[in-house]
């Protein structure tokens, strides 16, 4: 065969393959958008549930987005307290469909959302409303993946807040301040999410704070709280606590609107590659201090 026939058919090939590639990531966009979108539709009972069984209908054959949607739809379910529906929708998600594998190790970094509502988000509510029992199940579905997800920073939160729920040794707070003080390089985490991270570990050791009559502590959570509170996560999980901060402004100048009610946060297209949709605008990840992650790179 000649050489340049040859060469030729390669380069269609590879042209082939590429364009493959494009249709497919374009489908996957496609659907992880519709995820926004469902995530968007949360105060809407009826509706949200509605979009919720259309998308796992559409993805039968797409076991991750299938399970993410599924994810979705028990945070739904603890959302509007239709706890009649929680064993059997919790029972239906398959976590080992939501995490990879990469350079022989486990990696969540296209699904760290998902494990945020299932290792947090989600357990906030059920200790809010005191569904100790189906706390207990959440705990008992997670450990299947446990060994697999060590040094996720996600995981290590949810096993210090558990601590807190529980009233157990420190109640979690020497692992908060260690966060906060910049000392997480240790662990693996998506750059978008380290914002939410650090606003729930400080809302945590806040409340610590609070109930040592730490007051000098306290106040140094203050300015966090105040931005953690104007996102529906974060006002949710602040009165989960029952933590109440009032807004700091001069006499002259009109109260600033909440964003509280906003429940997704904007996804740039570099960090749509690490996380889709959670239960918050994330709070701003400008830190004063240099984010450990700078020094190395994510999900390595």
């Amino acid at each position: 065969m000649d050489i340049s026939l040859l060469i030729n058919i390669m380069l269609y090939g590879v042209i082939a393959v590429m364009i493959v590639n494009i249709v497919i990531t374009s489908k996957s966009q496609k659907k992880r958008k519709g995820l926004i979108e469902l995530v968007n539709t949360i105060k809407d009972q009826d509706l949200f549930f509605e979009k919720a069984d259309e998308i796992m209908e559409a993805n039968q054959d797409d076991a991750e987005i299938l399970n993410k949607a599924r994810v979705l739809t028990l945070w739904g379910i603890a959302y509007h307290k239709k706890y009649e529906r929680f064993e059997e929708a919790l029972n239906a998600i398959e976590l080992d469909k939501l995490i990879a594998v990469k350079k022989g190790a486990a990696s969540i970094d296209m699904n760290e959302d998902s494990f945020f509502y299932m290792y947090l988000g989600i357990p906030n509510f059920l200790y809010t409303d005191q569904k100790m029992d189906l706390y207990q199940k959440m705990e008992d579905k997670m450990q299947s993946v446990d060994e697999e997800l060590k040094g996720q920073l996600v995981r290590e939160i949810a096993k210090e807040t558990d601590k807190y729920y529980k009233n157990e040794d420190d109640r979690g707070l020497a692992f908060y301040e260690k966060v906060l003080d910049g000392n997480y390089g240790e662990y693996t985490y998506s750059k978008t999410m380290i914002g939410l991270y650090k606003s729930i570990v400080n809302a945590n050791a806040a409340r610590i704070y609070l109930d040592r009559g730490d007051t000098e502590k306290y106040q140094n959570t203050v300015e966090m709280l105040r931005d953690f509170d104007q996102s529906g996560v974060g006002h949710r999980w602040l009165a989960s606590l029952d933590l109440k901060v009032e807004e700091e402004q001069p006499e002259d100048e009109v109260e600033p609107s909440s964003d509280e009610n906003n429940e997704t946060f904007q996804i740039t297209e570099d960090s749509a590659k690490q996380a889709d949709v959670v239960d918050a605008e994330v709070v701003k990840e400008e830190d004063k201090e240099q984010d450990p992650e700078e020094k190395k790179e994510d999900h390595e």
